[in-house]
């Protein structure tokens, strides 16, 4: 079942109409697959396939935010040590 039917099912159920905004990003944002090597409309994806997208997504961030840190952390640590070299 795609994201674009769950939404639809979704309107049905709760008797009201899809939010434009929600129909816009599920048909206007994409989704780079590896394994197909092209972009996926996020809309036409499988709710199963999404949620491992967003587990590889918020893994391979953390990652990325935790290497950003160290460097930051680094960088703290060189300038607090030119201060102390300026101060002497």
């Amino acid at each position: 079942m795609t994201l674009n039917e769950i939404v639809k099912i979704q309107s049905v159920i709760d008797n009201r109409a899809i939010a434009s905004d929600t129909f816009h990003n599920l048909n206007t944002i994409f989704y780079f697959s590896k394994s197909k090597n092209k972009k996926i409309k996020l809309g036409d994806m499988h709710i199963d396939h999404f949620l491992r997208a967003i587990k590889i997504y918020n893994k391979d961030k953390n990652f990325i935010d935790f290497e950003t840190q160290e460097i930051i952390e680094q960088q703290k640590n060189t300038l607090k040590k030119i201060k102390r070299l300026l101060n002497e």
